[in-house]
């Protein structure tokens, strides 16, 4: 992206958006990314793998066939004795002994700034540790997103697990996103992969998520504004959509078919937008993509707009967008 195109991005985010100017990124290693249960832990690695240098990963399960695959994560076993089968409808146990084990992990929440926790509802693990989890990483004074696969609605024990247990991850968390595992499935079907490996774009949303936080771009996104952002009234969620460069109206497309649980953005009070491309990106492929999306949402709306171009996304578009004070 050439100079005088980032000077015509400020102009116009000075004339239409409000902008946080943000001079230093993350420090490294402030990042956690954290799975719970099977689903959370294979969500997490896939994720992890494409953002590796930028940020931790820990993986807490009963199955110890959850860490089989990685080399590099910090594990939390939840069964060290070996001698049960996993909790199934038993979140209370879940919680006791992640609880029991927590100081083994404590100064790894301690010193991660965001802790972006990966789990599905309606087992015993994922919705009882994960909800230790987020109360332990908020209390320690990390931002706390978590991403919550909802079970599919022919499991009526499942869902009701989860219904039991989403209001008290929602309350610990700052940011909440509900993911529909039928929509995940559907969208895997779409995309050609596998919903229990995230449909990649689950790993889609955390890269989006963690360059946005972690790398220095031209136009410069923090915590602080996500914060903004995320404070304001009402639900909030998380978007991404990623296309080729010569076609930014199907990236927004994309972006509004995510698997999201029951989420309509057109009233949203805030949102938080990186868009990141190639060295070819230019003002006009910016601004097209960011008009299109925000006129999805509400007239009002605050907009805080990042930038990022580097040499991997040649040719491609990633819009990465955090939405918040929707009406429930």
């Amino acid at each position: 992206m050439k100079e005088e195109d980032i000077a015509d991005i400020q102009n116009m985010i000075d004339n239409q958006y409000s902008l946080v100017a943000i001079l230093t990124n993350m420090d490294e290693g402030t990042i956690l990314v954290a799975g719970v249960g099977g689903v959370g832990c294979k969500w997490s690695e896939n994720a992890h793998l494409k953002c590796q240098n930028l940020s931790e990963l820990l993986l807490i399960d009963s199955d110890s066939s959850s860490f089989d695959t990685s080399k590099i994560a910090n594990i939390m076993h939840l069964d060290h004795s070996g001698d049960a089968q996993g909790f199934a409808a038993l979140p209370t146990l879940a919680s006791f002994r992640f609880i029991e084990g927590f100081p083994n992990i404590s100064n790894l929440i301690i010193r991660s700034e965001l802790v972006i926790i990966l789990t599905a509802l309606g087992g015993g693990t994922g919705s009882g540790a994960s909800i230790e989890l987020a109360k332990r990483a908020h209390e320690s004074g990390s931002m706390v997103i978590s991403i919550v696969g909802l079970p599919f609605i022919e499991q009526p024990l499942r869902c009701e697990i989860a219904k039991r247990a989403l209001p008290e991850l929602e309350k610990n968390s700052d940011l909440c996103v509900r993911v529909s595992l039928e929509r995940l499935a559907w969208h895997a079907r779409e995309s050609k992969s596998d919903w229990i490996s995230g449909s990649r774009w689950i790993a889609d949303l955390i890269e989006g998520i963690i360059t946005t936080l972690a790398k220095v771009g031209k136009l410069n996104l923090d915590l602080m504004d996500l914060r903004t952002i995320v404070d304001k009234p009402g639900e909030s969620t998380m978007i991404v959509g990623n296309g080729e460069i010569y076609n930014p109206s199907e990236i927004v497309f994309s972006a509004t078919k995510s698997p999201l649980f029951e989420v309509d953005i057109s009233g949203a009070k805030g949102c938080l937008i990186q868009v990141e491309g190639g060295p070819d990106m230019t003002l006009s492929h910016l601004n097209q993509l960011t008009e299109e999306f925000i006129s999805l949402l509400d007239n009002d709306c605050q907009v805080i707009l990042g930038a990022r171009a580097s040499d991997e996304m040649t040719g491609k578009l990633r819009l990465v967008a955090v939405v918040s004070g929707i009406n429930k």
